[in-house]
C-alpha cells in the first residue's frame, strides 16, 4: 500500500466528525467500538497538540499551530 499524505484538519472539522460520529452511533450506523475508535484518535490528536504547546511555552516559542487557528474570513 503506498502512503497517502493526509493534510491537518482543524479543530473545527474535528469537532464535526465526533458530533458526526455521536450522531451515527444514536441512529445505530456505527458500532460502538468504531465510535470509541474515533474517539480514541482524536483524544490523541489533541494530546499531540497540547504537547506541542506545552514544549514550545517551555522553550520560550510561541507556535503557529494550524490545527487551532481561528477559521478564515471569508
Amino acid at each position: 500500500m503506498a502512503d497517502k499524505k493526509i493534510e491537518p484538519i482543524n479543530i473545527q472539522e474535528l469537532r464535526g466528525i465526533l458530533v458526526e460520529e455521536m450522531e451515527k452511533l444514536r441512529n445505530d450506523e456505527t458500532t460502538p467500538a468504531r465510535a470509541n475508535a474515533v474517539n480514541n484518535t482524536a483524544g490523541t490528536i489533541l494530546r499531540s497538540v497540547k504537547l506541542e504547546m506545552e514544549y514550545a511555552r517551555i522553550i520560550g516559542l510561541k507556535p503557529e499551530i494550524k490545527f487551532i487557528a481561528p477559521p478564515k474570513e471569508k
